[in-house]
């Protein structure tokens, strides 16, 4: 997690702009267009917490999830821009611009990036009734039964969404896609059983699969 890069690009805007008071004077919005509980959300509070260390000024972490992302964004583009409302972001933004027709917001024009925040890998999970413990007895489970296999993912356009398609394509599976509206949500889904299999972020899987409560590979 890159927070000091962060914090640095975050001080050499402000030294831009031309407020007659000392920058932050009141707490920051940090728009997180997930819900509660997904990977994104999970970096968004550590993220907030180091800033508002940092700065002095409580950062208020905003989930306005929805529309495949496209709703917090959409609010994030028509705050002010004042240095008072940040988002954090994934590689659906870049996504979106080719899944949808239209956008309440413009990608490039819209947004300032700032800086890489994160990265972490997706990891294949699994229900623990579903009868593997490799990605090689997933593949040979999938194809003995077509279409029998059901897959949760935040909705089309969404990182593990594109994941999970390029798994099922290139192995050639016939596995079912259920959409939810966040990560967090299908992950629930996939805890209680109601979907088998998941590909998802390392900070969602990870302490999920200590417990017990998923298997990962």
């Amino acid at each position: 997690m890159k927070t000091p890069a962060l914090l640095f690009a975050v001080l050499l805007m402000l030294g831009c702009m031309a407020a007659a008071q000392e920058y932050p004077a009141r707490p920051i919005r940090l728009i997180v267009p997930a819900a509660a509980g997904g990977g994104t959300d999970l970096v968004a509070r550590v993220l907030a917490q180091k800033l508002n260390e940092a700065l002095g000024q409580p950062v208020v972490v905003e989930n306005r999830g929805g529309a495949g992302t496209t709703l917090g964004a959409g609010i994030a583009a028509k705050a002010p821009a004042d240095g008072y409302t940040l988002m954090l972001h994934h590689t659906s933004l870049a996504f979106n611009a080719t899944f949808y027709r239209t956008l309440p917001y413009d990608t490039v024009k819209d947004f300032t990036p700032i800086s890489l925040v994160a990265q972490q890998p997706f990891l294949v999970v699994v229900h623990p009734s579903l009868p593997v413990k490799s990605v090689r007895e997933l593949v040979a489970l999938a194809k003995a039964r077509p279409g029998q296999i059901a897959y949760g993912s935040g909705g089309a356009g969404s990182g593990p969404f594109m994941a999970a398609e390029l798994f099922k394509q290139s192995l050639e599976l016939d596995i079912l896609h259920v959409p939810y509206k966040e990560a967090g949500p299908a992950f629930n889904d996939l805890m209680g059983g109601q979907v088998q299999m998941m590909i998802a972020t390392m900070s969602l899987s990870l302490p999920n699969a200590r417990g017990g409560y998923v298997r990962s590979r």
